[in-house]
């Protein structure tokens, strides 16, 4: 009989909309980053001697506005002791016997999008979680952490690799910059003979070199190559390759053989056993001759060439963003594509893992079905009829379920912030530069209750001071998290107190009086002018309503005994390219949402704070000066140099008053990493060019049709994913009518 959701669930769901969990266009998935251009190099700029600000009485964790001068703690660090995790291999779950790919019964898993325009899934160029969404079903990277045999945690299993990696430093000597008696740079990968792309065509090491260099053509709009350029998992010559400074040659991506390579990084991988196949997680194949034909040039003025010629400037590519366009190498393959409506996965059947024998128990769907819905109500009546398989729940939802069995929640990377337009010629062009000026900015930072706005408004309700949550792993041989510790919290306290609420009306009002002297003495404000500041929001909903009200009254009571008071407000806009219009000055504030590599919190700001073209809107990071103390020894440097520094980019590193350059920043150990980093992430919070209001986490809802292989999110794999669904109901036996 037709398996319709109990109705006191149905009751419960209609009860409210209240929940906002929409991730904007931009954001990053996990095991992502989005820096999308070479690093160029950029000098320190702290102040002259004339602009050098007095240290106050207590010198440390200050912020001078008027000098982009900020003055850090104290920080103790000690170098790395090469703790090694305990690394598991070829140990997963084999799934329930007769519930996989084998099965004669048909099995369909229904699921939504909020939205579904301008994909790409190309995994070369792909940027949004929705984006993501179709490559987790069509792609497979070399390695994968799946759920291990006893469902307790992680097991390590080769997939387009047919091995473990293979640490071949000493074959190497003399060449990419590795040294005798070097180890842990050199890593010789066997690929998977079975391998095929979905029209039947094979993979080999041809098709990985093609495609990486691919990767590294620093004229590919929108490329993920700052992947291969920066981090931990940096390859050798990448970088240079990218910035049009070195050749392909030099780069550390070796064919040995049809089906071996060989990647050489740029500095030693530590703790490789785990990390060397944690960073080969990500895909990158592309099928050579439908990638040619899907690419597009064009001149530095924004011409369409003929072709490739010297005077390109810029690849655009229409890759993987039709179905006429799109080839798949994972377990499942797009068979329709209606924009913005719907989409559809069928099974695909030349991947190796239906025909390896390695993987009985798993992947029982035949086929995915996917409607695009914004609307929450249509989503709550789709569910309720029977027609999704899961929903994720908004906030005023969550607690009728916190019983139920059908009740999965869950924790992410991303954190939302308010962001605010800094630029003082863009916001010039509309009457608004009082947003260019920090106090004005940490006046609204501090007049929102983050509490009431997470819970009220977001789902699950996880309040977000910090640019990073408590997804991030410091460490993981110990599983250190970078938000608990000592030094991540010590800075919380110096933004916003010792209560860590980021709630202060007092401190807000004053520091709106203050604002408006500052603005009328520098010109930025008449002191008679009505502002109208404008947010722009994704989506026009319910929700995004109720926040802009939120606001708009946060914003008055800050206002309030400050010459603002009754002159400056709010105005909602509906855009859904808000992203867009906040990177060209059009508007003043939008919510931002960043996360991703949960296992690389370090690298954070300057894939998606301080790097080029990952900068926040308007914000200058080689403008802003931070001066802290290591070891006793005080360091300055730009804060765009500090976040290239421990994004593994030795050669900006900071320098000490006495001249001493500080050593690679991955030498130190994780707690002092995490001590240092810190100083980075009040640096940059401290200007309040963006507000952190809440991190993400998820709280879904299943049918009756079908569940995860565990019941708790576990760490890097989840629930086990579509690779361990099971169904309860065949897509028939779902169907049949109600007795």
């Amino acid at each position: 009989m037709k398996r319709l959701i109990a109705l006191v669930l149905l009751l419960g769901l209609l009860v409210s909309l209240s929940g906002c969990t929409h991730t904007p266009p931009g954001s990053i998935p996990t095991g992502s980053s989005t820096a999308t251009t070479a690093p160029t190099t950029s000098p320190s700029t702290a102040p002259t001697e004339n602009t050098q600000p007095t240290e106050p009485e207590d010198p440390w964790y200050q912020a001078d506005y008027e000098n982009n001068f900020v003055i850090g703690g104290q920080v103790a660090a000690f170098p790395a002791l090469g703790n090694t995790p305990e690394v598991s291999y070829n140990d997963p779950y084999k799934g329930t016997p007769g519930f996989d790919y084998a099965s004669p019964h048909v099995y369909t898993f229904r699921e939504y999008l909020p939205s579904g325009k301008n994909l790409n899934w190309s995994p070369l160029t792909w940027q949004t979680n929705e984006d993501a969404y179709i490559l987790d079903y069509t792609t497979m990277g070399l390695y994968c952490f799946t759920l291990n045999s006893d469902l307790t945690g992680w097991t390590i299993v080769p997939e387009m690799a047919a091995a473990a990696p293979e640490d071949v430093t000493a074959d190497y000597v003399g060449q990419f910059g590795i040294t005798k008696g070097e180890t842990a740079k050199a890593w010789r990968i066997a690929l998977n003979p079975l391998a095929y792309f979905s029209n039947g065509r094979p993979i080999d090491a041809d098709t990985y070199l093609y495609s990486f260099q691919q990767l590294l053509d620093r004229r590919l709009a929108g490329s993920r190559a700052a992947e291969l350029c920066l981090g931990d998992f940096a390859i050798a010559g990448a970088k240079e390759y990218y910035a049009g400074t070195g050749v392909w040659e030099d780069v550390g991506i070796l064919k040995t053989g049809q089906f071996e390579i060989v990647l050489i990084t740029a500095r030693p991988v530590a703790q490789p056993e785990f990390y060397v196949p944690y960073y080969l997680q990500a895909s990158y194949l592309v099928y050579p001759s439908l990638w040619e034909s899907c690419k597009q040039y064009w001149d530095a003025d924004g011409n369409l060439l003929s072709g490739d010629c010297p005077e390109a400037a810029t690849i655009t590519s229409t890759y993987c963003t039709s179905l006429e366009t799109s080839v798949s190498y994972g377990p499942y393959t797009l068979i329709a594509f209606d924009p913005g409506q719907q989409l559809t996965l069928e099974r695909n059947f030349t991947w190796y893992g239906y025909m390896d024998g390695l993987h009985l128990g798993q992947y029982q769907a035949d086929t995915i079905s996917c409607r695009i819905i914004s609307n929450y109500n249509d989503i709550l009546a789709l569910y309720a009829a029977g027609e999704l398989d899961r929903i994720t729940l908004q906030s005023g939802d969550i607690a009728h379920y916190l019983d139920s069995e059908l009740l999965r929640q869950t924790a992410e990377t991303y954190t939302t912030k308010l962001t605010f337009n800094t630029d003082p010629e863009a916001l010039a062009a509309r009457g608004n530069q009082v947003l260019a000026n920090a106090t004005f900015r940490k006046a609204i930072a501090l007049a929102i209750d983050r509490s009431r706005f997470s819970a009220a408004y977001t789902a699950p309700g996880l309040t977000g001071l910090g640019l990073i949550n408590e997804a991030y792993i410091a460490d993981v041989a110990t599983g250190l998290i970078y938000r608990e510790t000592e030094s991540a919290n010590t800075i919380l306290q110096q933004l916003y107190g010792g209560d860590l609420t980021g709630f202060d009306l007092d401190a807000a009002q004053n520091l709106m009086r203050q604002a408006f002297e500052e603005c009328l003495a520098d010109g930025s404000y008449d002191g008679v002018s009505s502002i109208t500041l404008q947010l722009s929001v994704y989506q026009d909903d319910e929700t995004y309503h109720q926040i802009y009200h939120y606001l708009s009254r946060a914003l008055a009571d800050a206002a309030e005994g400050s010459g603002f008071a009754g002159k400056v407000t709010l105005e909602l806009v509906v855009d859904e390219n808000c992203y867009a219009a906040m990177a060209a000055g059009q508007t003043d504030m939008i919510f931002s949402t960043w996360g991703g590599n949960a296992l690389d919190p370090f690298g954070i700001l300057y894939h998606c704070y301080c790097g080029e073209n990952a900068m926040e809107y308007g914000f200058d990071p080689s403008s802003l000066t931070l001066q802290t103390q290591i070891n006793g020894e005080t360091f300055s440097a730009s804060l765009l140099d500090w976040a290239r520094w421990c994004a593994g980019e030795q050669g900006n590193a900071p320098v000490s008053q006495s001249g001493r350059t500080l050593v690679d920043f991955h030498s130190f150990d994780p707690e002092s990493r995490a001590a240092i980093f810190a100083e980075l992430e009040f640096a940059y919070l401290s200007q309040f060019v963006t507000t952190p209001l809440y991190s993400h986490g998820s709280a879904l809802l299943l049918s009756e049709k079908g569940d995860y292989a565990v019941k708790n999110q576990l760490p890097l794999v989840g629930f086990g994913g579509i690779r361990y669904y099971t169904f309860a109901y065949t897509d028939a036996e779902w169907q049949e009518p109600t007795e």
